[in-house]
């Protein structure tokens, strides 16, 4: 081995000092930058959560919260960049806010309702424990919290509880014991109209007295029956709320709702609502009112008040019995009808006159024979051309007979007659003969139309002139 040295051992032995000594030192190094190296990678993953808001929800088992945030939309905005404080109610606290308003699961509630709770729960900044006093703060949702710390924090009332100090990629996270509500929300809570507000399948009628302007006055109304709805019911009456006056929406909603609260066992045969009178038919089927609307749900107690469903809208009638067959004549299907009343106070005498029988506050039931029902009378008599050639006597005969004193509603007719299936009229001669089976009177005419309500009776349509 000496043999390949070279100079005196001396020399040599310096020579491997050295050696050794800068292998050390590049060793040394190595080590110091790898460990640097680490100690970056260990900062970072401490110190930079890689998880949002949304991710730590989900995965902590904030599943009731996770939920409302995906139905409302807003898991996107809080999944994306900022840096948000969540005030998080649990489960159980969701829980507790849908016993109160009555509903069963979140996907009760109306999306628009249950965005503005949600973003009552965010703040636009993160905020630490350690950094809370005593004071508000505005939320995403507009309205302000109250933040208190006399014993521990608590928002608007609501405890904060472990886990707290939740970091996530953007923002942090509290723990809350129960789900915040701002007010213009939590006004509708325990009154007549929280059974509609917080049910997503009654957003239509909200709308409609949002529009109405008639909110405030619902909720500040003690002992109120409402009859409700649903937005199927709007929807199968053609009632667009959209496209109607604030004014004719206030005349209808009023037409729902009575001053007075009235249980389904304590439902008269008429109550006067807040727009005129409705008529109540109790029948083997149901109860009606005003002969088609059914009421599929009763006695749903909130507040002072009590609500009713309903599967169709209410319409308040828009004059007497002579007003609405005018207003129907204006489509030309009863044109001859008209006429033919209008001989009668033309050419009758006062008793005769029945524009001004059916235009007083006595109650009838009409079955309005159309156009083409009367043009079959005159063919069937070769000498009437027109109304004009049939005999006064005559034509006032048939009239009378097409008038049943009462108001009688079609779902009403099988308890009105008698045993012979017979109705009384108006002329008091002859009564009409029915089958309810094939809804015809007399074997000739069927009733076609049904139940259009005026303010002192019912029309049913009929496609032929009676003849007593």
């Amino acid at each position: 081995m000496n043999q390949h040295l070279v100079g005196t051992p001396n020399q040599t032995l310096t020579i491997m000092k050295n050696t050794i000594l800068s292998w050390i030192m590049m060793l040394t190094i190595a080590m110091v930058v790898l460990s640097c190296n680490d100690n970056d990678e260990n900062m970072n993953n401490s110190s930079e959560p890689s998880d949002n808001i949304v991710e730590l929800a989900e995965a902590n088992g904030f599943t009731s919260l996770a939920l409302a945030l995906e139905k409302t939309g807003l898991d996107a905005a809080l999944a994306g960049d900022g840096n948000f404080t969540v005030f998080a109610p649990t489960n159980e606290a969701f829980a507790a806010l849908l016993a109160t308003i009555g509903q069963s699961s979140i996907d009760d509630v109306p999306t628009s309702v249950l965005e503005k709770i949600l973003l009552y729960h965010v703040l636009n900044t993160s905020v630490e424990s350690s950094e809370v006093t005593a004071g508000s703060l505005a939320t995403l949702n507009g309205a302000s919290i109250d933040l208190a710390t006399q014993s521990g924090i608590a928002v608007n009332g609501a405890s904060v509880i472990s886990p707290f100090d939740v970091e996530a990629s953007n923002g942090i996270i509290h723990t809350i014991d129960a789900v915040l509500v701002p007010g213009d929300i939590g006004q509708f809570v325990n009154t007549v109209l929280e059974p509609a507000y917080f049910n997503v399948n009654y957003s239509t009628l909200i709308e409609a007295a949002v529009k109405a302007d008639l909110v405030s006055t619902l909720l500040t109304t003690d002992n109120l029956t409402i009859f409700a709805p649903n937005n199927q019911a709007f929807i199968d009456a053609g009632v667009d709320v959209s496209s109607l006056s604030a004014d004719v929406l206030g005349d209808v909603l009023s037409y729902h709702v009575i001053g007075s609260k009235v249980l389904a066992a304590d439902i008269p045969n008429m109550a006067t609502t807040l727009n005129g009178d409705i008529y109540f038919s109790v029948t083997g089927d149901g109860v009606f009112i005003n002969g088609s609307t059914k009421v599929i749900a009763t006695d749903v107690e909130s507040g002072s008040g009590v609500v009713h469903v309903l599967d169709n809208v209410l319409m308040p009638p828009s004059g007497n019995i002579v007003d609405i067959a005018v207003a129907l004549s204006e489509d030309g299907e009863f044109n001859s009808l008209v006429a033919a009343l209008q001989r009668t106070a033309d050419e009758g005498t006062a008793e005769q006159n029945l524009l001004t029988v059916l235009s007083g506050e006595t109650e009838y039931t009409v079955f309005a024979p159309t156009n083409a029902a009367f043009q079959a009378l005159l063919d069937s008599e070769a000498s009437w051309n027109t109304l004009a050639d049939i005999p006064l006597e005559t034509l006032i005969a048939v009239l009378t007979y097409h008038v049943v004193p009462g108001r009688v509603f079609d779902v009403d007719l099988a308890g009105a007659l008698d045993a012979s299936n017979m109705l009384g009229t108006a002329n008091s001669s002859a009564s009409l003969t029915f089958d309810l089976n094939t809804l015809t009177i007399d074997g000739s005419a069927s009733i076609t139309g049904t139940n259009t309500l005026a303010t002192n009776g019912v029309i049913h349509v009929i496609d032929a002139v009676l003849v007593p």
